[in-house]
């Protein structure tokens, strides 16, 4: 069910968290470095993390054994993924794009260039996948060979490394961007984009979705998106420090937000009508211990 919780830390530790009595499960992973990046596979098998130590590392994440360490990487893994069937993970190290499988840790793709690439994100049925860059925008991937599908160019750029400013469609034909004060639509059928503006408009958001709504966060607070309509539903959550990542349940029942030094988890069927939670769309089944994952940072480098 989804009642765990999944923490990279700045301290270079990696913690599984059960939700309903805040207890940690398992041994603290540690990595080489400060966590700029963690995902937890859709079957719950893998966690994938990434450091400022230039190295992705795989954990088997029920025993929280180091799996395979990938140190091709020149930079800081700041973005990092897992595809929906556990059989591939992207990496992006500021400079470079790589897609490996999982568990053997082979080359899939040769490394695929994108200056400033902070983020990666495989659409939900593992065919494409998307990159973005501080400085170059936007670009959309086929996971088989490596051909770029879509480039935004320069107006998709994205102002801050330490967010996670992509989603997908639960179809995987819309593309979310989250800039500045807004959150971008790219429909890929179309090869035409559309924008929505946000609750805040001076720190780059971080966002998350389930297919059905998306979650965004900026400055102290979040806000929810309807995935159709761009419409806002429920109210702004609000915390005491800055949010800088979120995590969504596949349900949407759970929304953690990395702010501060803690995860905070909200049940957002406090927050959000029923109507919401009902025939959520998912194209895959829950996880069956680690439904959410969430990156937070302690401090940050200058």
């Amino acid at each position: 069910g989804e009642s765990q919780v999944v923490g990279g830390y700045y301290n270079r530790e990696i913690c599984r968290w059960k939700i309903e009595d805040e207890q940690q499960q398992g041994p603290t992973m540690e990595a080489g470095g400060s966590i700029y990046s963690v995902v937890v596979s859709q079957d719950g098998r893998w966690i994938l993390s990434g450091d400022n130590g230039k190295n992705a590392i795989l954990w088997n994440a029920a025993t929280h054994e180091k799996v395979r360490e990938f140190t091709e990487h020149r930079y800081s893994i700041y973005g990092a993924d897992i595809s929906s069937d556990g059989t591939k993970l992207a990496s992006a190290d500021w400079d470079n794009a790589e897609i490996f499988s999982i568990p053997s840790g082979d080359r899939l793709l040769p490394p695929l260039p994108h200056d400033y690439v902070s983020g990666v994100k495989f659409s939900p049925d593992g065919t494409r996948f998307a990159t973005v860059s501080k400085t170059l925008g936007f670009r959309v991937y086929n996971t088989d060979d490596g051909n770029i599908l879509f480039d935004s160019g320069k107006s998709g750029c994205v102002s801050d490394w330490r967010c996670t400013p992509l989603a997908w469609s639960s179809d995987g034909q819309q593309l979310f961007v989250a800039n500045k004060g807004k959150i971008i639509c790219c429909d890929l059928a179309k090869s035409s984009s559309s924008e929505w503006l946000i609750h805040e408009n001076r720190s780059q958001p971080s966002i998350a979705s389930n297919g059905r709504f998306i979650a965004c966060s900026a400055g102290s607070s979040v806000s929810l998106w309807d995935c159709v309509s761009h419409k806002q539903i429920g109210g702004i959550i609000t915390h005491s420090a800055e949010v800088r990542c979120v995590a969504l349940s596949a349900s949407g029942r759970y929304l953690a937000c990395g702010n501060g030094n803690n995860i905070t988890v909200h049940d957002l069927r406090n927050v959000l009508p029923l109507g919401c939670f009902e025939h959520s769309v998912s194209v895959h089944p829950l996880m069956k211990f680690a439904s959410l994952t969430i990156s937070m940072l302690f401090s940050c480098p200058a």
